[in-house]
């Protein structure tokens, strides 16, 4: 196993990335769920779907955090936040599409009312 390195002598194996894995052994490397669809890999390694895009997809401009696909965002200009981190840097308050705001040093927003 690819996995484990143990023999397999279950009736069933996996074959992913062109190895052998014993069925229970093909899960994610951060959150250890067990990968029975779908997984994705980098450097040998197996992840789910939101640890593969949250580690190596697009990062939040407010918090450096990658971003799941899962996750809610919104578009300043060319960056992407997600939607606790689009908030007025003066009252906390989560800014809304269309809403006017004022952008100070590239990441950080302030709401109208604030401004």
């Amino acid at each position: 196993c690819a996995g484990c390195e143990r023999p397999i002598l279950d009736r069933f194996l996996l074959n992913v990335l062109d190895r052998a894995w014993h069925i229970k052994c093909v899960q994610c490397c951060e959150c250890k769920c067990n990968l029975t669809e779908k997984c994705f890999s980098r450097e040998g390694k197996l992840y789910c779907k939101n640890d593969f895009f949250r580690r190596f997809g697009t990062k939040c401009a407010g918090c450096s955090q990658g971003i799941s696909p899962s996750d809610l965002v919104r578009k300043a200009r060319n960056k992407v936040f997600h939607l606790n981190c689009f908030t007025c840097m003066v009252c906390n308050k989560q800014l809304s599409t269309g809403e006017e705001l004022y952008i100070i040093d590239e990441n950080k927003f302030v709401c109208k009312e604030d401004y």
